[in-house]
């Protein structure tokens, strides 16, 4: 979703994306129960789905359903309940170690050449932390980690 509006933004300077660094966030959670991260992710997103900016957002990528699901839900728990499992596992990198790997790594395909770990509520961050470490280390090792600018330029989280 962002990278095609930073590219855009950057052409209309005259510029291109060489060189260009994009942090993107990546809530992320090593845990053994994924039903404690998706709690914990609901409770942060819950927030978002209220917010005009966000919701125009999400209904770009694709998630007008989630969107008309918090809309109808009645009351804080409901809402929260109603931002799906599909959303919540295309935003972030939730799981055993690989598949908090595989989570950073479908950011950085998409063009994101900074992905950033963010604690998820309720989650030890140390073993996200070195899940992503490890990942990375391996990249480098096997000369695959991405550079600036490398990649789709297409949205980490995006249904279309």
């Amino acid at each position: 979703m962002v990278i095609p509006e930073i590219a855009a933004g950057r052409a209309r300077a005259g510029r291109d994306l060489a060189g260009f660094g994009i942090c993107a966030a990546v809530p992320g959670a090593v845990v053994e129960d994924p039903a404690v991260a998706h709690r914990g992710i609901r409770a942060e997103l819950h927030r978002y789905f209220g917010l005009p900016f966000y919701r125009a957002m999400f209904a770009r990528a694709g998630y007008e359903a989630d969107i008309a699901a918090y809309d109808a839900a009645a009351g804080v728990t409901a809402q929260r309940d109603a931002i799906s499992d599909a959303f919540i596992e295309d935003l972030c990198a939730i799981g055993k170690p690989e598949d908090v790997a595989a989570g950073v790594a479908r950011y950085r395909a998409a063009g994101a050449t900074n992905p950033m770990i963010t604690n998820i509520a309720g989650t030890d961050l140390r073993p996200t932390l070195h899940a992503a470490a490890a990942a990375y280390a391996s990249a480098l090792r096997d000369h695959a980690a991405p550079t600036a600018g490398r990649g789709p330029h297409a949205g980490a989280m995006s249904r279309a």
